[in-house]
């Protein structure tokens, strides 16, 4: 690299770095300041939505007392001005179609009085008009015993909280959960109790208003703090869904569906029970705005993080592009205020080339240098001319000197064609005897596979003499009840046609024949589950594939497939496991593994004449399976601890065993399940086989 390209690259370095610098400062000053703009944004579109919130609400109260108001008037004009019953209920059906006329979130409402409280003959007394088709409807038709308006959940709420006469209002007031109207306008609304209070501020009833929060649901998905904002809309007390623009369909679901929504209800009970300010949390790539209002509405909104950064993006996108135009033009300004610098010694660097010239053999000739001129590179021209003259000198010199080396250079080729000849012969050999010991490798290879499958069908062959040790059992207990209902009825059927059987030899009969069955049927099934158990622990040992299966099920399967070999010796084998574990993988690897690893113990861990004990234990530890077998029999020396995978390895050799048992399992985990094997073992301890199997390699996704 010349000097003009080192000072262009520094200069391009030194631009790129200051202004990286330049447009990270300013785009963090303009993050900053953007976010507090966005924050004060969205805090004045949450500060209105409130009060319009607390002014439905109010004004909900207000009709409601209003109309308890106009319900303890009628029940003065009874007591007070002896009005006749049949002009209050006149008065009663005028007043709440006057009320309901023109109260559009409304969807009706009532008068319910306590019982004979404005007549002994009135039990129920409690006047209704609802909207149907937008119009107004009134009725009488839940003033009756079948609907006893005094045990439903709404007038209940009043009456079980003693009124609310201990309240600091003056006018008790109750709200009811977020339901859905099933009777007449399937949407979703809220009822108001105000208490109806003689001149005692005794109750003498209550007055309803049926709120519909349709107008409520619809201005929240008109509310947009940011373009992808999702608003919703939750009722604190009983933690269910009013409104959720991005999801419609889990209104009136509990928040505890959304582990964020719980944690923002049971943040709103805890900590901020008597605050009703603006609040803030972030979820991975969302934050959430809510406030809660003084009727017990949560109102809040999910804001994508994006959604905040996108103008700061903007601005440095455009930043970035004047900047890069900029420095492109200051790059292009210095390539010509360089090459303006470095004209003198380019013109200097053409002379000294062309006195240097190459004849037909590409020898070189150096020439004189002239240059006429007399600045600072006149110096170095006139030692340039010196140096040619001394490289002449040199070059004769090494002219001789080529002449003897391309003599010496003829005898070394000689001498590599000789050697090449040796080494071409030496390789044909060596070829010969690495093909003679890959044929004997290959053989090798074969020969130990052979030996594997005949140790993997003996230990089938071993499993099969086990089972039907164990089916021969209940098939003799069979045979012998076939035996037995044979023989009855044919004592039965001889009697019978004599004509000479008693009532109760009928009855004997027939008790050894129900006792005959049911042997029959409990063993045939124990025989069957037997038969079964072994064809799935057969097919699994005659394939690799994998497939899901339940590891303690499987497990109790290869036990009781063993089941006739254990019991032929004096010990025992124990199987424990902490929770169903479910996965994908090789069952035959696994039956392989554990039944040589049971045989084994069996073989080598214990003397016939002392009991022992073999524990499986399976566990599941954060992302791994572990699958332990121990015993507590002789144990091993650590020079054969150390040798017990290695294949054809054996200490009992009087019994002509090929050694290959644990070598199998080592594989088997190695390769087949990805996993790892460890043997512990010390004399007279015992010994433990620890595997330990990653979970994302068989866990079921």
């Amino acid at each position: 690299m010349n000097i003009k390209t080192r000072i262009l690259v520094f200069v391009i370095l030194f631009e790129i770095l200051a202004y990286s610098t330049l447009q990270l400062f300013n785009t963090l000053i303009y993050k900053e300041s953007l976010d507090e703009f966005k924050q004060n944004e969205i805090q004045a579109v949450f500060n209105g939505t409130i009060s319009r919130i607390n002014h439905l609400t109010e004004q909900m109260q207000g009709h409601a007392i209003d109309l308890a108001l106009s319900g303890e008037q009628l029940y003065f004009l009874r007591h007070q001005k002896s009005t006749p019953m049949a002009d209050i209920k006149e008065l009663a059906q005028r007043t709440l179609q006057n009320k309901f006329t023109s109260f559009e979130q409304a969807m009706g409402g009532g008068l319910w009085y306590q019982p004979q409280v404005l007549d002994e003959q009135y039990r129920y007394f409690g006047p209704y008009v609802y909207k149907e088709n937008k119009q107004l409807q009134f009725t009488w038709d839940l003033n009756t015993p079948q609907y006893d308006y005094f045990s439903q959940d709404w007038y209940q709420l009043a009456v079980q909280q003693g009124w609310g006469l201990n309240q600091s209002s003056y006018r008790p007031i109750f709200w009811t959960n977020p339901y859905y109207d099933d009777a007449g306008s399937f949407s979703l609304m809220m009822t108001i109790d105000a208490v109806m209070l003689d001149d005692n501020r005794s109750p003498i009833g209550m007055a309803t208003l049926d709120w519909s929060l349709a107008e409520l649901s619809e201005f929240l998905v008109s509310i947009k703090v940011t373009e992808n904002a999702q608003s919703f809309l939750f009722h604190r007390d009983s933690e269910l869904i009013i409104g959720f623009t991005d999801k419609p369909q889990t209104v009136q679901q509990l928040t505890d569906d959304f582990p964020w929504a719980a944690t923002l209800v049971a943040q709103s009970r805890l900590s901020k029970v008597n605050s009703f300010g603006f609040e803030q949390l972030a979820i991975e790539d969302k934050y959430i705005f809510y406030q809660l209002s003084e009727s017990g509405f949560i109102f809040g909104s999910l804001v994508p993080k994006n959604d905040l950064s996108k103008q700061v993006d903007k601005v440095s996108s455009w930043a970035l592009i004047t900047g890069s135009g900029i420095g492109l033009g200051f790059i292009i300004l210095m390539i010509f205020i360089l090459k303006a610098l470095f004209s003198p010694f380019d013109q200097v660097l053409n002379i000294i080339k062309s006195s240097i010239r190459y004849g037909s053999n590409k020898q070189v000739n150096l020439l004189p240098v002239e240059y006429a001129k007399r600045n600072e590179f006149t110096p170095i021209i006139t030692a340039l001319n010196d140096v040619y003259l001394q490289v002449k000198s040199y070059v004769s010199e090494i002219e001789d000197a080529n002449t003897k080396l391309m003599s010496s250079q003829q005898q070394v080729k000689q001498l590599n064609a000789v050697l090449e000849r040796k080494v071409a012969l030496r390789t044909a050999e060596l070829e010969t005897k690495t093909k003679e010991a890959t044929l004997s490798l290959e053989q090798l290879k074969r020969t130990q596979q052979q030996l594997i499958e005949n140790e993997k069908h003996a230990s089938l062959g071993r499993l099969v003499a086990g089972v039907a040790h164990q089916i021969n059992t209940p098939l003799g207990i069979c045979v012998t009840a076939a035996s037995v209902l044979e023989s009855t009825s044919k004592t039965i059927h001889g009697k019978a046609a004599a004509g000479n059987m008693s009532r109760e030899e009928f009855n004997q009969a027939y008790d050894h024949i129900i006792q005959s069955t049911e042997l029959l049927s409990v063993n045939l099934h124990r025989a069957t589950n037997l038969i079964n158990n072994f064809k799935q622990v057969a097919v699994d040992n005659d394939t690799q594939e994998n497939r899901w299966f339940n590891l303690g099920e499987y497990i109790d399967n290869i036990l009781l497939s063993i089941h006739s070999r254990v019991d032929q010796t004096p010990h025992k084998v124990k199987c424990q496991y902490q929770q169903e574990i479910r996965f994908f993988a090789s069952p035959s690897a696994f039956s392989q593994i554990l039944g040589q690893l049971v045989e084994n113990a069996l073989v080598y861990a214990f003397d016939d004449s002392t009991p022992g004990e073999v524990n499986i234990t399976v566990s599941k530890h954060d992302e791994q399976l572990q699958l332990i077998i121990s015993d507590n029999g002789k144990g091993m020396p650590e020079d054969v601890r150390k040798q017990v995978f290695d294949p054809f390895f054996s200490t009992n050799n009087a019994q002509l065993s090929l050694g290959l048992g644990l070598h199998i399992v080592y594989n088997l985990v190695i390769h087949k399940l990805a996993g790892t094997i460890e043997c512990q073992s010390q004399l007279g301890t015992g010994t433990t086989f620890i595997i330990t199997i990653p979970i994302n390699v068989i866990e079921q996704p």
